[in-house]
């Protein structure tokens, strides 16, 4: 049957918001996923961390090649097939209770993921309100991960297990099929279609968001050893880290308020003050700061990063390099732990504090640059 959805109508606009949902559960929600993993399959220290490298490789290869293939197939039948894989993934991982079997579905889970991720930035892109509908996308990528987290763990912690942590992706991925009726077909004509090309433009947002989010996934990584360093039990933690994730969709939500009525560049800067100024607060850990730190950090980059989308999608005449907005995301994730814990081990928690800093600037001034030159038109 054709598929007929308007792709400004709020029915597309769900739709985008459930493959953002779906896309991104399994990356927020990875920390617990490997630590209940590991206890229950009795893992060590590598076969947790190949979990996350399974996922995280094939995450990235689909979203560098999402190019040849983001124009070329139906979206609506690209989301459904996606879910089924997941969804066969999460139950192999449930049913069969094995290393090698969780190993591999992940492998496969990264490979839906990325799919439905990139199918949500480009489902945005096509629309005419670019600043708000990013925001209002990445509100629920925040907010259902984070309440999954903070209903089992505040509230039912006995749950808060292997089986049922799995199950509940599963149960997500099963109201996710209900929206994805609305997803359109995303396929142009050839009248339509300009060449993919990896612009000077797109390639500075590109590496400005890579930039930017290997500052936060670096920083990320390492709140429950910064609350140690500070003395803090894991119990008090968890319930700090619980104010990030909610904080991480106030930022959002705000964006979708305000769009574009003061341009992008004040905005853009103002975030990012608002995101280094707190990490001042993390020099002399105690939880009244930490407190502070996870409710403004995580709301400022977030805030700024539905602009850096706005930005790069602006340059994106193709309408196919969007689909590395998710693959840069997945390299600062892969990138970021790493840089952070070696700056730690080598200079200290001050000095990673000055890197992220330094990285959020950075991230910052090459997309407001960006911001400044006009999007090149391709000839077709």
């Amino acid at each position: 049957m054709k598929n007929t959805i308007d792709i400004n109508s709020t029915q597309a606009l769900t739709a985008a918001c459930g493959n953002g949902v779906s896309g991104v559960m399994i990356f927020a929600l990875l920390p617990m996923l490997l630590g209940v993993s590991a206890d229950h399959l009795d893992l060590t220290e590598l076969q947790a961390g190949m979990l996350a490298s399974a996922y995280f490789s094939s995450y990235a290869l689909v979203t560098a090649v999402s190019i040849f293939w983001l124009r070329r197939y139906n979206w609506r039948s690209m989301t459904f097939v996606s879910i089924a894989i997941m969804a066969v993934s999460l139950a192999a991982i449930v049913l069969i209770e094995s290393y090698q079997t969780t190993l591999l579905s992940l492998l496969f889970c990264g490979i839906g993921a990325a799919v439905l991720h990139t199918l949500g930035y480009a489902i945005i892109s096509d629309r005419r309100e670019k600043d708000r509908d990013f925001a209002i996308k990445l509100v629920p990528e925040q907010v259902v991960p984070a309440a999954l987290l903070i209903l089992l763990s505040l509230y039912f912690p006995e749950y808060l297990n292997f089986n049922t942590l799995f199950l509940c992706l599963l149960g997500i991925l099963g109201c996710h099929m209900f929206l994805a009726r609305g997803v359109p077909s995303g396929i142009r004509s050839i009248q339509q279609q300009a060449k993919p090309a990896l612009s000077n433009g797109i390639s500075l947002g590109l590496i400005a968001m890579f930039i930017s989010f290997t500052g936060f996934a670096g920083l990320w990584a390492f709140l429950e050893r910064i609350a140690r360093n500070g003395g803090m039990d894991i119990v008090l933690t968890g319930q700090l880290i619980s104010i990030g994730l909610i904080s991480s969709a106030v930022g959002p939500a705000i964006a979708a308020f305000i769009a574009d009525k003061y341009g992008r560049s004040l905005p853009l800067i103002i975030s990012t003050l608002m995101a280094i100024l707190p990490l001042i607060l993390f020099i002399n850990v105690t939880p009244g700061r930490y407190a502070m730190v996870m409710a403004v950090l995580p709301t400022a980059w977030f805030f700024a990063n539905v602009y850096f989308c706005s930005v790069i999608s602006e340059h994106d005449q193709s309408g196919r390099m969007i689909g590395l907005i998710p693959f840069s995301l997945a390299c600062g994730a892969l990138v970021g732990p790493g840089l952070f814990g070696w700056v730690i081990d080598g200079y200290g928690y001050v000095a990673s504090y000055g890197l992220c800093a330094i990285l959020f600037a950075i991230g910052t001034a090459l997309i407001l640059f960006l911001n400044q030159s006009k999007p090149v038109t391709n000839n077709v």
